[in-house]
């Protein structure tokens, strides 16, 4: 509200910040908070009595007490007709008669055309001027409160809390302070020995009851004298409790008297933003311990209550985080203690009880605000804007745990690795009315200065429960329900090596298997590809440099990125979503070789080493810890033109072997294009050969029954072949080709049967065929398709 922000004078005195203002320190009597006890009746009395002939006389607060009366006396008076109005109503809601609008602006225009809403809002009036008992006015306006906070909530974009609370000042005159932000509320009632239980309202009624105590009771609360008691509340607050030189966030603008944001210089600040899973709903489960009160020590072991796995120095930095980054804990000695930040962040779980300090303590935080002021950022760009503001950043770690918290604070949304403001962010930016700088425009600071070593913590990763992840499944690709659970089992088992290995069939949907559960680990966000790399392993691969890129051997400043490199990179910067990184035909090439320093640091938790600079190189750090939130799954097939996995791949992984598939549950079947009758004559045949080569493992998955059914539906398309030489066409090409070995009794009962499947189908030359591969068999001891 409208008052004047004060200095400390000579001698603890307090004094004007205008030297238009200043008078003499014989008259002036305004203590340091430091030396005043406002719980002490005498002292506050005095104070309240120097603010009322000292501060309350100026000009602007001489105005906002006369506005503040005229509305007060305007909806008493106003008629059930025009107050219904909508121009009443907008008048109503938007009026700053009783506190100013603090931060930003909130459109109420379908609110005020809310008859049903305007409605209520007489019969509290009414009722509440009928109400001479406290206790029924409290529960008038409690009830009051969660009907129309209930029926706004649908027709805005945020709530209007503040809106509301001016709204009700107005209707129940005496009930409300003229502090609308609750953290300042309690604030000041702390300050002035008021137990802060019972509901945030209650709150305002016991301020003024302390006021009315020591200075007596108004009559009249539409007089002066009467509104100028309501307003006495916000002066104590900004001269006595809130302390300008401190850590205050906010201060009163010399000019217009309205609240604005005091930044720390960058130099200042902290360097970063620790990222811990689960956003500001684990803030508030990690700071509800400290309600009344705990030691260092019992904080620790709950923060490892809430995750087993961390270590105690994981704990620690989160422990310093909460003080230090977000201001909602403080340290007496060895006790911990909620701020009036975090008490009210812990009642509202209100992001705009905390986004002040961000913006104002917190390296960088002001700085890609305002550079998404007036434009979208990609991804990347937001990342670099942030490395602008600290030099230091040599990696995307820091930077991108800050992006991370604009996410969860509600700041901006991400579609397609864009950065837009949201509603909360654009009212956040326009609160900013300085020109964010980084460390970067001081001189003469010391680089070591301004870098910050990432840390990596065990960092809880956000992924559905099972079920769901089954669910999600393209239906298209159906697998069986143990098979997925198979493979989330084996790769969550261990709190780092999130590694799998899938073998067995070829074209029995291994990929796809790795595929869909890459995906269904990000199905509720709306670009879940981003946590997914497939990549296809070719021969060749002798060293790590195909997956991880290398320095260019002709320009020393430059870099050969790989898709996988920017994969790890994106995955370190975003620690709490699982990344997942799937190698096709992982064994074309040794995987112990091209994998080597994955492997490694997979096992002990250490730094993947890119390259031996000390600095980054074109983009590319030294090095970054392993994430813990990479997921790795590799499809292997067992051929002649493929490498067995050694102990050093095997010990990491956890194997999985599939070998069937189920032929009449391939949803190919439905779109196909044949008639019925054909397609039943397809399905049988091919469940047929399915169990006759099954014995033997030369059976086939699901991509050879696609295939059949693709050329067969070519072939009906083409019109020239009919349809049973068109089988006959598949089955010789698609089915027999696999066929091989040494002669034995389950190879010859293969043979046997398949003839005898053939004859029955009337597949004359897949049947001849297969007898030249008998004789083959019986002859020289083996057969294979190609003579």
């Amino acid at each position: 509200m409208l008052s004047l922000t004060s200095r400390y004078g000579k001698d603890g005195i307090w004094l004007p910040a205008r030297s238009s203002d200043i008078i003499s320190p014989s008259k002036y009597r305004w203590w340091r908070m430091d030396l005043l006890d406002l719980k002490d009746d005498e002292q506050l009395k005095a104070a309240c009595i120097s603010l009322q002939e000292q501060v309350m006389s100026l000009a602007g607060n001489q105005s906002w007490i006369t506005e503040f009366q005229q509305w007060l006396v305007r909806v008493r008076d106003v008629s059930h007709e025009e107050f219904l109005s909508k121009d009443f109503q907008l008048a109503l809601w938007d009026t700053e008669a009783v506190s100013a609008t603090g931060m930003g602006r909130i459109n109420i225009s379908a609110v005020a055309e809310n008859s049903a809403i305007a409605e209520s809002l007489w019969h509290l009036k009414q009722k509440f001027a009928q109400t001479s008992d406290p206790s029924e006015s409290e529960m008038l306006i409690a009830d009051a409160w969660a009907q129309i906070a209930s029926a706004v909530a649908g027709l805005t974009k945020r709530n209007p809390r503040l809106k509301m609370y001016r709204v009700f000042a107005l209707l129940c005159p005496g009930a409300f302070t003229s502090i609308a932000h609750h953290r300042k509320l309690r604030e000041l009632a702390h300050a002035l020995g008021i137990p802060l239980s019972g509901q945030r309202r209650h709150l305002h009624r016991l301020v003024l009851n302390r006021l009315d105590d020591v200075l007596g009771e108004v009559v009249d609360v539409y007089s002066r004298e009467g509104v100028s008691r309501l307003t006495l509340p916000w002066l104590l607050f900004v001269n006595y409790v809130q302390n300008p030189e401190g850590e205050a966030t906010e201060i009163s603008d010399l000019e217009t008297g309205d609240e604005v944001l005091k930044p720390l210089p960058p130099e200042r600040r902290r360097r970063g933003l620790l990222a811990i899973g689960g956003g500001p709903a684990t803030i508030q489960s990690m700071i509800d311990f400290a309600t009344d009160g705990c030691t260092r020590e019992d904080f620790i072991q709950h923060l490892q209550s809430i995750n087993p796995q961390s270590k105690t120095s994981t704990c620690n930095t989160q422990l310093n985080a909460l003080i230090a980054e977000w201001g909602v804990l403080r340290a007496n000695a060895s006790n911990m203690q909620l701020t009036p930040r975090g008490e009210a962040f812990l009642e509202s779980g209100d992001p705009d009880e905390i986004i002040d300090w961000m913006i104002t303590r917190i390296l960088g935080f002001d700085y890609l605000l305002a550079a998404l002021r007036d434009t979208p950022l990609s991804n990347r760009d937001a990342i670099l804007t942030l490395r602008k503001a600290n030099p230091g950043w040599t990696t995307d770690f820091a930077p991108s745990a800050i992006i991370g918290w604009f996410r969860y604070l509600d700041l901006v949304t991400i579609s397609e690795k864009v950065l837009s403001l949201t509603e909360r962010g654009k009212q956040w930016v326009n609160r900013i009315h300085w020109e964010p700088k980084g460390l970067a425009s001081i001189p003469g600071l010391s680089p070591s200065l301004a870098q910050v070593a990432p840390v990596q913590l065990d960092i809880e990763i956000e992924r559905p429960k099972l079920r769901a992840v089954i669910d999600r499944f393209d239906q298209e690709f159906r697998f069986p329900e143990e098979l997925i659970g198979q493979l989330d089992a084996g790769l969550w088992g261990h709190p780092r090596r999130h590694f799998a290995v899938l073998t067995g069939l070829s074209g029995a949907g291994k990929t796809q298997l790795a595929r869909n559960y890459a995906l269904s680990l990000w199905q509720d966000d709306p670009e879940p590809s981003e946590g997914l790399l497939i990549v296809p392993v070719q021969p060749g691969w002798h060293d790590y440099t195909s997956l991880l890129g290398y320095v260019n051997p002709l320009e020393s400043d430059a870099y050969v990125r790989t898709g996988v490199l920017d994969f790890l990179l994106q995955a370190s910067a975003n620690p709490t979503k699982p990344y997942t990184l799937v190698l096709d035909e992982m064994n074309l090439s040794h995987p112990e070789q091209y994998l080597a320093p994955l492997l490694s640091a997979m096992e002990t938790g250490e730094t993947i080493v890119f390259h031996g600079q000390v600095d980054e190189i074109d983009g590319v750090p030294p090095g970054i810890p392993y994430p813990s939130n990479l997921v790795i799954i590799g499809t292997v097939n067992m051929d002649e033109t493929t490498h067995g996995l050694s102990d050093k791949v095997l010990d990491r992984a956890s194997v999985i072997e599939f070998w069937d598939i189920e032929v009449k549950a391939f949803p190919g079947w439905q779109k196909s294009s044949l008639e019925d009758e054909q397609i039943s004559i397809v399905r049988n045949l091919m469940s047929s050969l399915m169990d006759v080569l099954r014995p033997a493992r030369l059976h086939f998955g699901w991509r050879t029954l696609n295939d059949v059914i693709g050329y067969l539906q070519q072939t009906q398309a083409g019109g020239v072949i009919e349809f049973s030489r068109a089988l006959d066409h598949a089955i010789y090409s698609k089915i027999l080709p696999k066929l091989r070995g040494e002669d034995s009794p389950r190879l010859q009962q293969v043979f046997t049967l398949l003839h005898a499947t053939l004859k029955d189908a009337g597949l004359g030359m897949s049947l001849r065929k297969v007898k030249e591969m008998a004789d083959d068999l019986a002859h020289s001891g083996s057969t294979r398709f190609w003579r």
